[in-house]
């Protein structure tokens, strides 16, 4: 289907249909690596038809301002899968470790001023700093004990 014959080439969920088919199946966009290269697709309906997606979109909540979210992180954009949810939500359920993550644990990174590992959690665009630990493990269960307490349900390392 070419772009005119849905109609909705200049809808705002447009652009969205196309960035998400780009970040799936498009090698040379920048941000294909976390989604197509680690095996994230979209499902045939919406890929073959970006009209699918976008009645699919205005019939489920979407607003300005939303974003969509895949409630499973590993999972694929289809409609059992996605919901629209505030940035900060959608935040919250990113991958456990980000790429350039080198402890192992989410919230936990190295100073080496200091020779020690630095616990943080981010609340409302702020961080946090929650101690130095002797160990990357007591790091990030003092990282999982402010995340429960804040139960907001962002990730957690252990539980």
């Amino acid at each position: 289907m070419n772009r005119t014959e849905h109609g909705y080439c200049h809808h705002p969920l447009y652009s969205k249909w196309d960035h998400i088919k780009s970040r799936c199946y498009n090698k040379k966009d920048n941000r294909y690596k976390d989604y197509g290269g680690r095996g994230i697709s979209m499902c045939d309906e919406w890929r073959e038809d970006p009209k699918a997606f976008i009645e699919w979109a205005l019939a489920n909540e979407w607003k300005k301002k939303l974003y969509i979210d895949r409630i499973d992180n590993d999972g694929d954009y289809e409609p059992v899968n996605c919901r629209f949810v505030s940035i900060g939500s959608s935040n919250r359920n990113e991958r456990l470790l980000r790429s350039t993550n080198t402890s192992g644990y989410r919230g936990v990174s190295w100073d080496s001023k200091r020779g020690k590992w630095i616990s943080k959690i981010t609340i409302n665009s702020k961080i946090k700093y929650l101690g130095q630990f002797t160990s990357p493990v007591l790091a990030s269960l003092r990282y999982d004990a402010e995340a429960y307490r804040l139960n907001d349900g962002r990730p957690r390392n252990f539980f």
